[in-house]
């Protein structure tokens, strides 16, 4: 699923589009196709070049747990790397089934932790690229970090399986959507 987000995200940053509120509780999957889908569009922005504008992205919005550096802080542009950050976060949620921070019990806490160059405990059971992936998208400095579309060649999210895997209920849709893939990222 991890994958599925990233291209969704990717596919909005390359039209212009910020949606400043990934979190779990944002994203659905289809019953019959086991898709992805991005969901609540309510604090997105549509920016008007390649760059985010200080003026184009005003005011704190989004779930503090996910919330990036740049976000809380309120400096420099709260653009498209916020949302990398808030894509990490929910791969710590899906891998570990907590929000992450899942220690402290409030927003300031929360707030106080990433102002002090903190990034949210990188869960144990994930694997060496998973581990790499996250501190990609982890960094403090948002001009530093990692962007979607650089991300969609990381080892994390490069989806194989055995062909004759891709008969297995399990992973019916799957199949046709990283095929849908493939040619999306030839063509």
């Amino acid at each position: 699923y991890t994958r599925q987000l990233l291209d969704g995200v990717a596919a909005l940053h390359d039209r212009g589009v910020i949606h400043r509120d990934i979190k779990g509780a944002n994203i659905f999957l289809t019953h019959e196709s086991l898709s992805l889908k991005l969901g609540d569009f309510g604090c997105a922005v549509r920016l008007k070049g390649d760059q985010t504008e200080a003026e184009e992205v005003v005011g704190v919005v989004g779930t503090q747990a996910f919330m990036a550096p740049e976000v809380f802080q309120r400096v420099g542009s709260q653009g498209r790397a916020a949302d990398l950050w808030s894509l990490a976060c929910v791969v710590i949620e899906m891998s570990t089934a907590r929000r992450p921070w899942p220690e402290y019990d409030n927003s300031l806490q929360i707030m106080f932790r990433v102002g002090m160059g903190h990034s949210p405990a990188l869960p144990a059971n994930l694997s060496k690229e998973g581990h790499d992936f996250l501190c990609r998208c982890f960094v403090h400095d948002p001009t530093q970090r990692a962007t979607a579309s650089s991300l969609l060649h990381h080892p994390f999210v490069k989806v194989e399986l055995e062909e004759e895997l891709w008969s297995l209920p399990i992973f019916s849709g799957v199949a046709s959507y990283n095929q849908q893939v493939t040619q999306t990222h030839r063509g």
